[in-house]
C-alpha cells in the first residue's frame, strides 16, 4: 500500500505532463499548416499576377532578399514587398514557383518556412533554390515579413513535383 501512495503523485505529475500534449501537438501542427498556407498563398498570388493578394499577404515594411552566385562572388538584391507586388502585378509571363518539403519553426508569434523551390517562366525551368520566408501572427493571419532566397540556375535537384502541370 505504501508503494501505491508514493507512485500516486509520480503519476498525477506524469497524467498532467501527457494528457495536455495532444491539444498541443494539435495547435502547433495547426499553426505550421497556417505557416506554409500563407507562403503557398504568396505563390498562387504571384501565379495569378494578383497585387493586391499579395500586399494582403505582407507586412508593412517587407523585404525579399535574393542571392545569386556569380563568378564576381554572391550577388545581394532587395525589394521593398510593395515594390514587388507592384511588378509582379503587371502583366508578363505566367509565372510558377513551388515548394517542397517545407521546415516550419514557430514561437509565439513568429514563424520560419524553409523549403526548396523550383520557379517557372511560361511553363520553361528558370531556377531552383531555397526560401527562408519569416512570419509574422498578426491579427490571427500569418504575413509574411521577410523573404530571403537563393536563385541556382545549375545543379537543380529534381523537383518531387514533377514537371509543373502535373
Amino acid at each position: 500500500m505504501r508503494n501505491f501512495r508514493a507512485a500516486l503523485p509520480l503519476a498525477a505529475i506524469f497524467a498532467a505532463l501527457t494528457f495536455p500534449l495532444p491539444a498541443f501537438v494539435a495547435a502547433q501542427d495547426d499553426a505550421e499548416a497556417g505557416a506554409v498556407a500563407a507562403v503557398q498563398a504568396l505563390f498562387d498570388a504571384m501565379a495569378a499576377r494578383d497585387a493586391e493578394a499579395i500586399d494582403a499577404l505582407l507586412m508593412e515594411g517587407a523585404v525579399f532578399t535574393s542571392t545569386v552566385e556569380t563568378p564576381d562572388g554572391v550577388q545581394v538584391r532587395e525589394t521593398n514587398g510593395a515594390d514587388f507586388a507592384a511588378s509582379i502585378g503587371q502583366p508578363g509571363p505566367a509565372l510558377l514557383e513551388r515548394m517542397w518539403d517545407p521546415h516550419v519553426m514557430i514561437r509565439g508569434p513568429l514563424a520560419v518556412v524553409w523549403a526548396p523551390y523550383d520557379f517557372h517562366r511560361d511553363g520553361e525551368f528558370s531556377h531552383c533554390g531555397i526560401d527562408a520566408v519569416s512570419l509574422v501572427l498578426a491579427d490571427g493571419n500569418w504575413r509574411i515579413s521577410s523573404i530571403a532566397y537563393t536563385v541556382e540556375r545549375e545543379d537543380c535537384p529534381p523537383s518531387p513535383l514533377g514537371p509543373p502541370g502535373n
